[in-house]
């Protein structure tokens, strides 16, 4: 019972994870059309705060500030 137990309550957390994953993988997408030659280091650096984001709600290591 302990595991399925386990399984039933982190489920619905692992399709909330996939759910934000796919959100913030469009968000990039759009973030890159923004993209000019200059004067965009702001972009980069939130296409790879996302990024990051998306490793740790993928399984990765789970640090600050997330």
């Amino acid at each position: 019972m302990g595991m399925e137990n386990e399984n039933y309550i982190w489920e619905p957390i692992k399709h909330i994870d996939n759910v934000r994953i796919q959100i913030l993988e469009e968000e990039i997408e759009y973030y890159r059309t923004l993209i000019q030659p200059h004067d965009c280091g702001h972009i980069h650096t939130t296409i790879s705060f996302l990024e990051q984001r998306i490793k740790n709600l993928a399984g990765g290591k789970r640090e600050f500030p997330f």
